[in-house]
Order: C-alpha cells, then structure tokens, then sequence
C-alpha cells in the first residue's frame, strides 16, 4: 500500500461541476432580477410620469369646471333675483290694471248711448269752435248771431 490516498477523484469533479452549475444559475437569476428590475424601475417611472400628467390635467379641468359652474350659479342667482323683480312688478301692474279695468270698460252704458254721447260731445266742440272763430272774425258783438 505505499500510495497516498487521493480520496474519490470522480466525485469530487461531479461536486464542484454540480457548485459551478449553481453559481452559475445564481449568476443568471441575478442578471436577470437585475435587468427585471430595472424595467420594472423604467415602467414604474413611466407609469408615475403619466399618472402626474394625468392627474395634473384632471386637477386642471376640475379647476375649470368649477369656474364655470361658480359663474352659472351666479349668473343664476342673478337671474332668479332680476325674475323675482320682474314678477314683482308684473303682479303690481295687473293689480293696478283690475283696479282701472271697471273704471275704464264697465261704464255703465250700453254701445248705442256711448256713441249718442259722443257726437253730443263732438257737437258741443263744433259749436265751440264756430264761437271762437267768430270772435276772431267779428269781435265780441258777433257772436251770438254766427253760431
């Protein structure tokens, strides 16, 4: 038995071979998380950036559209408060026009004596007319005679 005892050659090649095949799985799932990860970072910035953008736009036409909904609202309000004037004052006119309608419509009198009333009253103005002209023509003294 003189020789040195090496232990079992063949096995210890299987062993290591078997620890270079793990470092080197190590390796590449770290290459790999690696490179995952950054797309990952790239995409989450990404993403980031447009959900900013997007937030930014809708905070924008939020603002917007309160603005026009703060100046309807105040158009409306002033409307309503120039409606309320308005019917204001209409409801006073048909008060005050029920008032004038008997004094104004309902005289009284049938048709036929408010036209008989009239021409009296056309007939009195003639007559008034016909004086004065014959003041102006013959004086005083001349009126009586002429009309």
């Amino acid at each position: 038995i003189g020789e040195a005892y090496t232990g079992a050659q063949g096995a210890a090649t299987g062993i290591i071979g078997m620890l270079d095949v793990i470092k080197s799985d190590f390796e590449r799932t770290i290459k790999e998380t690696q490179k995952e990860e950054s797309e990952a970072e790239k995409e989450h910035l990404e993403f980031t950036t447009k959900t900013g953008v997007s937030l930014a736009e809708k905070e924008m036409a939020q603002k917007q559209k309160k603005k026009y909904k703060d100046d309807a609202e105040e158009q409306l309000e002033d409307a309503s408060e120039s409606l309320n004037d308005h019917t204001e004052i209409l409801s006073k006119s048909i008060a005050e026009l029920l008032d004038l309608k008997p004094v104004c419509v309902d005289t009284g009198m049938s048709y036929k004596e408010r036209v008989a009333r009239r021409q009296d009253e056309i007939d009195a103005l003639n007559k008034a007319l016909c004086i004065l002209k014959a003041y102006a023509e013959y004086g005083p003294d001349g009126v009586a005679q002429a009309c």
